[in-house]
């Protein structure tokens, strides 16, 4: 290689090595450039580098400028970026509520519902109405009412649940608290004045229940629970919270079909003491009143949308069955003997059957339910109640919904959304268990055939309005209407019955 040629690339060896020192220098990298620009033209002037090597390093320098200069705006960009994320976590931490969860719990639901109503129900009857003077045959209840249910639940460690709640009321089939009702400056003994606490409006326990998922189609739990059989409210007021054992069975067999069983031992009354004597012993003893239900049913989905379902039940009252022998009959008084003799669970083995059938119309859902209940011993109950021969022993219950289906009933709740509802039942005087069947359609009594409409619709995500409107008649004119509820106790025979209810419902 020429001397001169060899002594040229030693210069650009020099320069490019100069580069190269102050890129490894991060205090020099501004002047990084104009540096190498200053030494390329040196070494042109110099005859160190020909024009065409100058030209070739001083372009290959200004690509390597601009890959640099986006380098450098990318990082700048990221750097930017994870300092605008950390400032909104920590924002985000500091408004966070901080609560600290014991480990055994897996996740936390609160629930619940703040509901007002205005209620309108009056009865007439064919007897003056006990307890009212002047005698009358009619009365009615014109008030404005609330209830609040508060609840948590949710998943406990190892397959376990749990559930809480607490509500207004202390009747068992209500949740509701009146207007003005634990006023009592107008009674003989004075009293607590407007707005007074307590009563119906105290906090009580509705539900406290504990459950295992022993296997993925089985489950028992224990407690005073949701009510865990598969009913409607002609033999269940839905406010009831069974007290006991339950243990349910859900299998899916393929895609469209799905079969379950639901057993429950619900403690109906205690007995205290159990045993008297001298051979008292330590152990379950035999006096407590129960109810066994064994139900079997299923479904069967047709496609999206479309789907029926069933289940058969079997109730059996053990023990105690023979205090408090029903009758049904009126005219009332306000003896303690005339309530237990309307509230008796003598005589009683049901064979229940609901049913449902789901399907899509014009863009909306349907549904078409009803339920039919028969006393297998109606007869014997008829003749305890001396009403020999007397076959008042069936119910039955059909109706159809439409729209965003539960909406009427608060278990649902999406803006924009309604629902219409309507059925027609019919409780015959010794069929089922006046203690059970919704207390306010119709009046938790028997003997009584009538018509429900309900209609509701969601203001918001969270906001229902339901309008609800029932009307009932006497069924057998030679029978009183078996039952007692604390909201119209003294009518019997309940020869019409109309209730109006409008409710604003704030669900969570």
């Amino acid at each position: 290689m020429p001397q001169q040629k060899r002594n040229r690339w030693m210069g650009v060896a020099a320069a490019l090595g100069a580069g190269a020192l102050l890129s490894l220098s991060p205090a020099v990298v501004r002047a990084q450039n104009a540096t190498l620009d200053d030494l390329l033209e040196k070494l042109k002037d110099k005859g160190v580098l020909s024009d065409d090597e100058y030209q070739s390093l001083k372009k290959a320098r200004e690509e390597e400028q601009l890959e640099e200069r986006d380098a450098h705006r990318r990082q700048a960009v990221k750097e930017a970026e994870q300092a605008d994320a950390q400032a909104k976590a920590k924002e985000a931490e500091a408004k966070a509520t901080k609560y600290d969860v014991n480990p055994g719990i897996k996740s936390l639901q609160l629930f619940g519902d703040v509901r007002l109503r205005y209620e309108a129900r009056n009865a007439t009857s064919t007897v003056p109405i006990a307890g009212i003077s002047p005698a009358t045959d009619a009365e009615g209840l014109d008030r404005w009412r609330y209830a609040v249910r508060v609840g948590i639940r949710g998943d406990l460690v190892d397959d376990w649940y749990y559930g809480l709640r607490l509500e207004t009321g202390n009747n068992p089939r209500s949740t509701w608290a009146t207007f003005g009702g634990n006023t009592t400056i107008q009674s003989a003994n004075g009293g607590a004045g407007p707005s007074a606490k307590g009563g119906s409006a105290a906090i009580q326990l509705g539900q406290a229940y504990l459950g295992w998922r022993t296997t993925p189609w089985l489950s028992v739990q224990a407690g005073k629970m949701p009510n865990p059989l598969y009913t409607t409210p002609m033999v269940w007021d839905p406010d009831i919270a069974p007290e006991g054992i339950a243990e349910r069975v859900n299998y899916k067999w393929g895609d469209h079909v799905e079969l379950y069983a639901n057993f429950m031992q619900m403690i109906y009354e205690e007995q205290a003491p159990d045993q008297t004597g001298n051979n008292v012993d330590l152990g379950f003893h035999k006096q407590d009143a129960w109810l066994y239900a064994w139900q079997l049913g299923g479904a069967y989905k047709f496609n999206q949308g479309t789907n029926v379902k069933a289940g058969l039940t079997y109730y059996q009252y053990q023990n105690r069955t023979n205090l408090n022998g029903f009758t049904g009959d009126g005219p009332p008084a306000t003896t303690a003997a005339y309530f237990l003799s309307q509230n008796g669970i003598n005589n009683l083995q049901i064979l229940e059957l609901p049913a449902e059938f789901n399907f899509p119309l014009f863009g909306f859902n349907a549904r078409i339910f009803g339920d039919i209940a028969k006393n297998l011993d109606g007869g014997a109950r008829a003749k305890a109640a001396g009403h020999n021969g007397v076959n008042e022993d069936s119910a039955y219950q059909i109706g159809v919904g439409y729209g965003n289906l539960g909406l009427v009933y608060g278990t649902v709740a999406k803006k924009g959304t309604w629902e219409v509802r309507t059925y027609w039942q019919r409780v015959e005087q010794f069929a089922l268990d006046p203690n059970l069947t919704d207390s306010d359609f119709f009046e938790g009594r028997t003997n009584l055939q009538g018509v429900y409409l309900a209609g509701a619709y969601s203001f918001t995500d969270a906001i229902i309005g339901t309008l609800r409107w029932g009307y009932a008649q006497r069924i057998n004119k030679q029978l009183g209407t078996g039952g007692s509820n604390p909201d119209l106790p003294g009518v019997n025979p309940v020869d019409d019955y109309r209730l109006l209810q409008v409710d604003l419902t704030w669900k969570f």
